[in-house]
């Protein structure tokens, strides 16, 4: 019903967005969350958060009547990508699935409906234009539909985050070990062929489904353009915030994306410890790296 009233009266052209959307993408803990909450501490952004996904379905009425002025906090702590209170950033999946199926997660243009990328437009032109401001989301799941969104949305333009590799995989396998108990179920994103590689050992089965994700992402690349990307690290971003914001700013006004100065954030994070791993399972991590070199 949410829905019905928000697109009531949206536009669903082609007619040019007038505030074009930033997405953040990655693979899990790759610190795309961390990136999501300083960009829209720093900049005067309108972004979803916790009380635009409590009415998923109309995000833009929640931004018209209390979204404009509102602050994120500025803690900048998560947990798997989810934060606290009302206005802190939220990756919102209820949104997406308004628009994309929930499984298989990975969708082609191809698996689209026309109408469902139509809606998607008007969805986030509607939003934008509640706000008044340019765009930036991050769902990771995004990273998946890069050509759908692409195709339904040409103004969009992405930023992509990478982690070292080890660091990477150690920290996913912590995360199921502390949602699942255990390390050998699946936790998280599906890229295309997640069903083999779930069936691999532990330690194989998420250095796979990092490289899986940015194989389609660099894929999608390919066939978007270039031109519309922007890559950082988690390294560059806990080491230097400044910079790195600078080099999203930068990047973004290039793109037509205005990103005003909203709040100071801080200069460095601690490097963080991607956390503990059983002996045999951090062995057979480092083994298996160490013999791909």
């Amino acid at each position: 019903m949410l829905q019905r009233i928000e697109l009531l009266g949206s536009d669903d052209s082609d007619s040019p967005l007038a505030h074009r959307p930033l997405l953040i993408v990655g693979a899990p803990r790759s610190g795309s969350t961390l990136l999501y909450q300083l960009v829209v501490q720093r900049f005067d952004v309108t972004y979803l958060g916790n009380r635009h996904c409590s009415m998923f379905g109309a995000p833009s009425l929640v931004e018209r009547f209390g979204g404009r002025s509102a602050t994120p906090p500025a803690d900048f702590a998560s947990q798997h990508g989810l934060t606290a209170g009302a206005w802190g950033p939220s990756e919102c999946g209820p949104f997406w699935y308004r628009f994309f199926r929930k499984s298989p997660q990975f969708v082609p243009v191809a698996e689209t409906r026309p109408d469902d990328l139509r809606r998607l437009r008007a969805a986030v032109r509607a939003l934008g234009d509640s706000g008044g401001r340019s765009l930036v989301f991050k769902n990771l799941l995004c990273a998946l539909r890069l050509e759908p969104i692409a195709r339904a949305m040409p103004e969009a333009r992405f930023v992509v985050i990478q982690r070292d590799l080890l660091d990477h995989a150690r920290s996913i396998l912590v995360a199921r070990l502390r949602a699942n108990s255990e390390a050998q179920t699946w936790w998280s994103v599906e890229p295309p062929g997640w069903e083999r590689l779930r069936e691999l050992e532990p330690a194989e089965q998420v250095i796979g489904q990092v490289e899986a994700i940015h194989a389609e992402i660099e894929r999608a690349r390919e066939q978007i353009g270039a031109d519309r990307f922007l890559d950082v690290t988690y390294e560059q971003l806990i080491d230097d915030v400044p910079s790195t914001l600078d080099s999203v700013g930068g990047f973004a006004r290039t793109q037509g994306i205005a990103l005003e100065p909203r709040a100071a954030v801080p200069s460095a994070f601690p490097r963080p410890s991607a956390g503990t791993l059983p002996a045999p399972l951090e062995e057979s991590l480092v083994a298996l790296l160490e013999a791909r070199r």
